[in-house]
């Protein structure tokens, strides 16, 4: 492993990474073969250099959840899109475990915090997605949960993305509902919860989830949400709780 790891990895994090290592969808699905970076075949123990440091083929994979036997193409983004930061993207084409023609594309950025000499750095997701039909249920919460725990080892700040759907947007996203079982979160507007009994006071999406959570998957809706990488943030609390009730079901069928 060529990231140092923290104190929070070794203490929070460490023995879910193994299971999650261990799990028979992550051999099937997040091995690190079969992968075509621009035309050229990575090997499971190759590395290679990004700008957070040195990784290996599985580390990317994890990272930017490329999955076994996919295409990937990278390119700098200089100007934004579609709410991406400018960055470095890897776009992801797999016909077996993305339905086609989408294809996903995940991206490391380093953007201003607005403090002098303070930078985050962070991972953005631009596209995701997955095709049901065709890959096991827990497939999205492990390689999520892999993303998290290797993106934190590489010492970026935060994960981002536009959670996409709900009320008054495209129907056939479901982000705005998912994303926030994994510890994402955002700030409401003013008015959305001013008039809901029992949600006045909340802020963020985080505490109607905390609330009323079947509230907000009916009326809920698409925004910017970030997913906080510092150890012990209410995004890993979150995360760390949803990923052991999903493998719990898998422990004891």
């Amino acid at each position: 492993m060529p990231f140092e790891p923290s104190d929070f990895y070794r203490t929070a994090l460490a023995a879910l990474h193994q299971e999650l290592l261990a799990s028979p969808i992550t051999h099937a699905y997040l091995n690190g073969i079969g992968i075509r970076l621009d035309g050229s075949e990575l090997l499971p123990d190759d590395h290679f250099e990004l700008s957070l440091g040195i990784v290996s083929t599985v580390e990317f994979a994890h990272l930017f959840s490329v999955f076994d036997d996919s295409r990937v193409h990278q390119q700098t983004l200089k100007e934004s899109a579609h709410n991406a930061p400018p960055g470095v993207y890897f776009t992801v084409i797999n016909n077996r475990v993305i339905q086609p023609p989408l294809k996903n594309r995940l991206g490391i950025y380093r953007d201003s915090s607005g403090v002098a000499d303070l930078f985050i750095d962070g991972l953005f997701v631009d596209h995701y997605f997955l095709n049901e039909h065709h890959t096991p249920p827990m497939l999205g919460t492990i390689a999520f949960a892999l993303c998290a725990i290797t993106a934190h080892l590489a010492k970026l700040s935060q994960i981002s993305l536009v959670a996409a759907g709900g009320r008054g947007f495209d129907g056939r996203y479901i982000g705005y509902k998912v994303w926030p079982k994994f510890g994402f979160d955002a700030p409401l507007e003013p008015h959305e919860v001013s008039h809901v009994p029992g949600l006045a006071h909340c802020n963020s999406v985080q505490e109607v989830m905390a609330v009323d959570p079947a509230w907000w998957e009916r009326r809920g809706s698409q925004r910017v949400m970030t997913f906080d990488l510092t150890a012990g943030s209410a995004s890993w609390q979150k995360l760390l709780s949803y990923v052991d009730r999903r493998l719990s079901e898998g422990r004891h069928p």
